[in-house]
């Protein structure tokens, strides 16, 4: 698939990922605030539950939890999901294994990273990590890689600058860790570690990694009474710098991260909250925030997760 073939449509869309668990049925609508309800665009093609691991270029990776993994890649505004093919290679603790969508500049190529166990030892938290490559539209099959990050990753990843960005997973990693972030180059398919500014905490279940319209951001929840979302304003430099400083002040015994979760940058400047079943948007330039719709209104659904995102004509079939 070429970068010559998509045309960016920069409108900022929040996409919202329902699943019912009784009928184990994934579904992903689109909202807009004049809807009264979302829109269905994709229907997923199989029963369970699926969740997003990125998006690059209007095109979102989904990856099927369970026993058995299952992946593909789907334009949501075309509706056309891309089933990956199978690894052979089996992991011996597959719901921590991360998959992540991005693109090659050399070969103006879409590519598919998965970061395996290929052993684990749960008395004694030792582990043995594996990786590979699929290259869309070029090869029928995974390929391994030598290189393979130092720890194992942390929650979906955010793609920025020709790379595709994951926290450390907290379980894993030392008292005295430099970086939070490690990094997939999709051109050099190297795993590198992304410096970033002193913070008050080093256990990264304390912070999100969020897509800034184009730029990596680092939420920081440890600090307990507000959040700090920081930029990574030059990629070159790793020059890091506070953008949003956001007063929360969740009850008494309640982590500030299951109170509310950021979301994304619109393409006005606010940044996308939600808080429960409740989007909220928080503009810095008043320092408010206004309810933008509650989302759980007669629908019947177990779990929803929201993302934003910019749409484009990629195809992931081309």
């Amino acid at each position: 698939m070429h970068l010559a073939q998509a045309t960016t449509r920069e409108e900022a869309l929040v996409l919202i990922h329902w699943f019912h668990a009784k009928h184990r049925k994934s579904s992903l609508q689109l909202m807009k605030e004049h809807y009264r309800s979302p829109k269905a665009i994709l229907e997923f093609p199989n029963r369970g539950r699926y969740d997003l691991e990125n998006s690059c270029h209007g095109l979102l990776c989904f990856v099927k939890c369970g026993k058995e993994e299952e992946a593909f890649v789907s334009n949501p505004l075309k509706g056309e999901p891309l089933m990956l093919p199978r690894s052979i290679i089996v992991s011996r603790w597959p719901h921590l294994d991360r998959y992540g969508l991005g693109f090659d500049s050399s070969t103006k190529r879409y590519k598919i990273v998965r970061v395996f166990f290929r052993d684990f030892d749960r008395a004694n938290q030792g582990y043995q990590l594996g990786a590979e490559v699929y290259t869309m539209g070029t090869t029928s099959s995974w390929r391994e890689i030598s290189q393979v990050p130092c720890y194992p990753l942390y929650k979906k990843g955010v793609y920025a600058n020709g790379a595709l960005h994951w926290l450390v997973n907290h379980e894993f990693s030392p008292d005295d860790l430099k970086s939070m972030v490690i990094s997939f180059d999709f051109r050099q398919e190297e795993f590198k570690s992304v410096p970033h500014q002193e913070f008050s905490s080093k256990v990264s279940k304390w912070f999100e990694l969020v897509d800034l319209r184009g730029y990596l951001g680092m939420v920081d929840f440890s600090l307990g009474t507000h959040i700090e979302i920081w930029k990574l304003k030059d990629y070159e430099k790793k020059e890091w710098v506070r953008e949003y400083r956001i007063d929360i002040k969740p009850p008494h015994g309640v982590p500030i991260n299951e109170y509310i979760e950021v979301v994304g940058l619109m393409e006005d400047g606010e940044i996308l909250l939600k808080h429960y079943e409740t989007l909220v948007a928080y503009n810095s330039k008043i320092n408010g925030l206004r309810c933008i719709q509650i989302l759980s209104g007669g629908l019947q659904m177990d779990t929803t997760q929201v993302y934003v995102y910019t749409g484009s004509l990629v195809s992931p079939s081309q």
